[in-house]
């Protein structure tokens, strides 16, 4: 957590406020419209979203115009700091900078969504046990949680193995180990995730397994999370998806194509 807030608060500078991160989709719009709004539609809008880890704001300029109230967490102040700004039209949004771990702040069960993109990927499989400990609190008995996660782990015995020299080759011809894996965390896995589900009365109603800015390995995930009562309740679908990243490019094309700017 400590290198996690170190990062973003002195070294990063955010110089698109956070829209660099989008960069391969066209922009944090079609990103937003084309490839997340799609995943969490039967979700929202909702009376009160949680949104962990905001940066700048980039989701939050959208989860706001679809809840009667939305709290954002981050372990940034500097980031929190931002959204203030960029948000102050905004009466129905309450900040809170937190220690990367807790979400105490939040009163149980008053959340009706939560949600989580592009930020959870790279904590370690401790923080998202103990996040997804709390959510179970924090729901109420319908409500639901979309979260962005690593599944780096899922390829653990390759890292170790991508150490050997010899080998080392070998897995990337095979597209097994990339040349970066985007700061994502080596400890978690769906599995594990659903696991930790199960554990806190929550289960895992959905797990898209997906590339991020990689050929083939599946290095992300996306977990729907209900509670066990909920009326939403059912067997998990995994859907392993290899052509994730195709929609980035597709919709980049449809950005550039559409764009009113002259380049």
């Amino acid at each position: 957590m400590t290198e996690n807030k170190t990062y973003w608060d002195q070294y990063y500078d955010w110089p698109q406020q956070g829209e660099e991160w989008s960069k391969v989709w066209g922009g944090a719009y079609m990103q937003w419209y084309g490839t997340i709004l799609p995943r969490i539609h039967a979700f929202i809008p909702a009376k009160n979203i949680l949104e962990i880890g905001p940066g700048f704001g980039r989701w939050t300029q959208f989860l706001k115009e679809v809840c009667n109230e939305l709290s954002i967490v981050d372990l940034s102040s500097k980031c929190i700091d931002a959204c203030k700004k960029n948000f102050s039209s905004s009466s129905h949004i309450f900040y809170y900078v937190n220690d990367g771990l807790s979400l105490n702040m939040i009163p149980d069960n008053t959340v009706d969504f939560a949600f989580s993109f592009d930020s959870l990927v790279h904590v370690d499989n401790t923080v998202m046990a103990q996040y997804i400990a709390q959510l179970s609190r924090k729901l109420v008995r319908n409500g639901v949680a979309f979260i962005h996660h690593s599944n780096l782990g899922e390829y653990s015995n390759q890292l170790r193995l991508h150490k050997i020299p010899k080998i080392q080759h070998v897995l990337k011809r095979l597209g097994v180990i990339e040349e970066s894996f985007h700061w994502r965390d080596p400890s978690v896995t769906a599995a594990q995730i659903a696991h930790h589900a199960r554990e806190n009365g929550l289960r895992c109603t959905s797990q898209e397994i997906v590339n991020w800015g990689t050929k083939k390995a599946l290095i992300d995930c996306m977990s729907t999370m209900v509670k066990e009562d909920s009326i939403w309740s059912r067997e998990n679908r995994i859907f392993r998806n290899p052509s994730f990243m195709n929609e980035g490019i597709y919709l980049s094309e449809l950005a550039r194509l559409y764009s009113l700017r002259s380049k």
